[in-house]
């Protein structure tokens, strides 16, 4: 073997040698940090196995078997008990303006005053040819006592009198058509007319509308009209006031039923003390008949809202692993159907008796620990270590 053949073997056995070692040199170094990196995990997995479940403040209450009143819905038009444009019944002059707009009013309450100064002047001169005519008339009746005047001439000048009076009475009677007053106790609007215009009669001046009740008019079926009666109670809501309910009654059916349409007109009647409600709202109605039925309801803050449906949490009584007490809650699907007064028909998907979450549902899912509270400790931190 030549000696350039020795020399290469010896280089290659070397370097083998030499990667041999790096090899298990490497693996040695990996190892232990792996080792160090799993052992971590456990430690870490230990560590949270061992730590408090957390668990969700909510508030809860049962859903409830109870009587539900059957109702008939309706839209109607809200319009003041009385509500009119004011306006001039004698054309005039604007002399006075006595109001501001939006301001209420008693009724007689002087508005306008025209320009009656002619009239009044007229009035004068009447007023004085009927003093005249009443002498006249007085001295008559005193001579045909004595036969000195004809029972003719009396009357001639009984007629010269009454004329008189006439004249004078239709002279007061204008004098007074140039003051308008308000024709009965409201709220103004936006006036109208301005000082120094000529008035034409019939000319609207301002609008007043009593706003001390409040009427509405909506059409119902014929094949409800056996149910409804005067003072039945409705039930209203507005889009100004959509959380508020107003409760009035009926206090006019149509004797009348709509040929075309099979419909019968019904007024309601609303007490308006508050000035909420005013007129040419809409309103949503609800006619309560005399039948019930038998129906479960939960608070309307119970149901929470998906794409994939409606649903509410129940909560479940159990023993956990180490076999405490405790309380989980369930997710279930439910069919809701008519909301009244804050609570909500379940159709489907909840017993009467079941415990229902109200509030504090946005960190709950299926089996999520709960502890049910009052309003005032929910207001506190959500979570809290199980001891």
């Amino acid at each position: 073997m030549s000696a350039g053949s020795v020399t290469h073997n010896f280089l290659r056995s070397i370097f083998s040698w030499k990667m041999l070692f790096m090899l298990i040199g490497s693996t040695l170094v990996f190892g232990g940090v792996f080792y160090k990196v799993f052992a971590n995990f456990e430690a870490m997995a230990e560590q949270m196995a061992a730590m408090p479940v957390p668990v969700v403040n909510v508030t809860a209450a049962p859903a409830e078997a109870q009587e539900w009143g059957v109702e008939v819905p309706a839209i109607g038009v809200l319009e003041a008990n009385r509500g009119v444009d004011i306006n001039s019944s004698v054309p005039g002059l604007v002399q006075q303006i006595r109001f501001e707009s939006g301001q209420s009013v008693t009724q007689g309450q002087p508005l306008v005053q025209l320009d009656a100064d002619v009239e009044r002047s007229n009035l004068a001169k009447a007023q004085a040819s009927l003093k005249l005519a009443r002498a006249d008339l007085a001295r008559g009746e005193t001579l045909l006592s004595t036969n000195n005047i004809s029972k003719a001439t009396l009357d001639q000048r009984q007629s010269e009198y009454d004329v008189a009076a006439a004249e004078v009475a239709s002279l007061a009677a204008q004098i007074e058509k140039k003051t308008i007053n308000a024709p009965f106790d409201g709220k103004l609007g936006i006036r109208k007319i301005n000082v120094g215009q000529y008035l034409e009669a019939g000319v609207a001046i301002v609008n007043i509308q009593d706003l001390s009740v409040m009427l509405v008019n909506f059409s119902v079926s014929q094949k409800e009209l056996s149910d409804l009666r005067v003072g039945q109670e409705i039930r209203m809501t507005t889009d100004a006031y959509p959380v508020r309910e107003f409760v009035g009654e009926i206090s006019a059916i149509e004797p009348l039923i709509n040929q075309q349409t099979g419909m019968v007109e019904v007024q309601g009647r609303f007490d308006n003390a508050e000035g909420l409600l005013r007129p040419g709202m809409f309103a949503k109605l609800a006619i309560q008949l005399p039948a019930r039925m038998q129906v479960v309801t939960v608070p309307q803050t119970a149901i929470s809202y998906s794409l994939y449906g409606d649903f509410v949490y129940v909560t479940k009584a159990g023993k956990s692993e180490q076999g405490e007490d405790i309380v989980t809650v369930e997710r279930r699907i439910i069919t809701s159907g008519e909301r009244r007064d804050g609570r909500v028909i379940i159709e489907e998907g909840v017993a009467a008796g079941e415990s229902i979450v109200t509030s504090g549902q946005l960190k709950l899912d299926n089996g999520t620990r709960v502890a049910v509270v009052d309003d005032k400790t929910l207001s506190l931190p959500d979570q809290v270590p199980l001891e």
